[in-house]
């Protein structure tokens, strides 16, 4: 679908290049050790993690609290930067396109489901549009770990049938903590979705729900961190993250920050009306309500993983819209990835031009930093050609009748 190449090369032009935050380095390292011995832990970490060596001392622990799958599923990224000669953390790329595969996985799962439903072209364009521009899910395409894989199996739950969103509640558990709670918001959709708590569909994905988070708890939280609930969180429970706050508060808080960044899908389900508000309750509130609960919740990135599903939901019987309209929900999408990527977490380079202060973006640091701007060129200039070839046919596919 020519939407969905023109969201994945724009995402594929602000590629980070690199991580910044803790959580995304762990993973990096637990997987560098998984390649090497076949351990989840950060124990005898390799060359150039020596900083994680040092951090896993002052815990007390070399054990990692991030989940099997979202390690297992960066190593195949990490195998080719080893194939291509690159075992230097600095030198890794391959890494760095997990975000965009899985983000690109979830798109082509929404986009086909909504075209199927809606047996219009047009409208599965302007899904991918709105789903894949809004900075959340932008966000999540640019880094590596468990949000994007969470995002694609959501995806795959709302576009599935019963055995698919069985295995989907199956994996989610393992993939990150929050996936039981994504799993939850997912399971009680179909409910309302199926209007009957015992029909087939939601008894199968009942059954899923339970064996996922039944199973990460006794036979990898348990065993490996001694607490079935909390597994490698348990050691963070005073965390500043976890310090408690007004649920009612926290939860309308997470609500309109995720809101102002896809006000576009907000503005159909107010269209859509009550069908949908009950369906968007359904879907949102176990993880707007339980991470409403702490002072540092992230919302852009904790939530982003729902995005997809929420789509698939709204997509599937939308509401008319004018052809003007369309294309200004498109804009507002890409306004939101925009002013999004603008914030984002701030890298300097020095070049001829001046000095460069705004988003970490590989071809920026392959040019100028690392003095290949032949290369960067090469690259960019491809880029733009896809975006450029099918953004114009986007364009008409979603200005089509």
């Amino acid at each position: 679908m020519w939407s969905v190449l023109f969201v994945t090369a724009l995402h594929l032009l602000t590629t980070a290049g690199t991580w910044w935050i803790t959580d995304h380095g762990e993973i990096l390292a637990v997987a560098d050790r998984f390649m090497a011995t076949g351990h989840l832990d950060l124990q005898d970490l390799g060359p150039g993690f020596e900083n994680w060596t040092r951090i896993a001392t002052a815990r007390g622990s070399t054990q990692t609290r991030f989940l099997p799958l979202s390690i297992l599923l960066l190593t195949p990224f990490l195998a080719l930067d080893h194939l291509a000669g690159w075992r230097d953390p600095s030198s890794f790329r391959f890494v760095y396109l997990q975000g965009h595969v899985f983000v690109g996985l979830g798109l082509v799962l929404a986009g086909r489901f909504v075209a199927r439903a809606s047996g219009r072209p047009s409208t599965a364009a302007l899904s991918i549009l709105l789903l894949g521009l809004n900075w959340p899910v932008w966000m999540i395409a640019r880094r590596m770990g468990p949000e994007p894989v969470l995002f694609a199996l959501m995806t795959w739950f709302a576009a599935g049938r019963p055995r698919s969103r069985f295995v989907c509640l199956l994996l989610l558990p393992w993939v990150h903590a929050s996936g039981l709670l994504l799993g939850l918001g997912g399971l009680l959709w179909l409910i309302v979705e199926e209007r009957s708590i015992s029909a087939r569909g939601v008894r199968i994905a009942s059954l899923g729900w339970v064996l996922g988070g039944s199973s990460v708890a006794l036979f990898w939280n348990l065993p490996v961190y001694g607490h079935p609930i909390l597994g490698g969180y348990n050691e963070y429970a005073s965390d500043g993250f976890f310090a408690l706050r007004n649920p009612l508060a926290g939860a309308l808080s997470l609500f309109l920050a995720i809101a102002c960044w896809t006000i576009p899908l907000w503005y159909l389900a107010f269209l859509e009306g009550r069908h949908a508000a009950a369906r968007g309750l359904a879907l949102w509130l176990p993880a707007l309500a339980f991470f409403g609960l702490f002072s540092h919740p992230e919302p852009a990135r904790r939530l982003a993983p729902l995005l997809g599903a929420w789509v698939v939901v709204l997509m599937t019987r939308p509401p008319a819209l004018a052809r003007s309209h369309a294309a200004a929900l498109a804009m507002l999408s890409l306004a939101s990835g925009g002013l999004g990527l603008g914030q984002d977490f701030v890298d300097v380079v020095s070049t001829p031009l001046g000095v460069y202060s705004g988003p970490f973006l590989l071809f920026l640091r392959m040019a100028f930093v690392e003095a290949r701007p032949a290369q960067a060129a090469t690259w960019v200039l491809l880029l733009l050609m896809v975006v450029y070839w099918s953004g114009s046919r986007t364009l008409r596919q979603v200005l089509s009748p």
